[in-house]
């Protein structure tokens, strides 16, 4: 993806797709997550020309997002952040939205995954 707001823009064009609506209170949801890992991985995880991946793909009303890059450390959960911080809280907004959240290291990427309910019914599986 080049750039966050290319990603957001391709993923709300996959919910719609997908048949959910984009702005939608879930479907927002979904967004705020692509947006937070995104950023967060071109801002701490990445320098210039690197690659920044993001998957997304839908299952029984469920959206997984998953993010890779280059850096092969965990990413850092504020514990605290004080009411004037600009940054350090975007994990932990992830991590409320969340139905499930993880990473996996290899020996020079990492990939940090979410998966947020956007759907009461069950559907067909589908990928991006």
């Amino acid at each position: 993806m080049a750039s966050v707001p290319t990603a957001r823009r391709i993923v709300r064009s996959k919910l719609r797709e997908w048949g959910w609506e984009s702005d939608g209170e879930r479907a927002r949801d979904v967004l705020l997550v692509l947006v937070e890992l995104t950023t967060n991985a071109i801002r701490h995880a990445s320098k210039p020309g690197d690659v920044v991946r993001v998957l997304v793909d839908e299952t029984d009303g469920y959206c997984r997002i998953e993010v890779l890059d280059s850096r092969p450390d965990l990413p850092l959960l504020a514990v605290q952040a004080d009411g004037d911080d600009e940054h350090g809280r975007g994990l932990l907004l992830v991590r409320s939205l969340a139905h499930a959240m993880g990473e996996e290291l290899a020996a020079t990427t990492k990939k940090v995954w979410v998966s947020v309910r956007i759907a009461d019914v069950l559907a067909r599986p589908r990928c991006l």
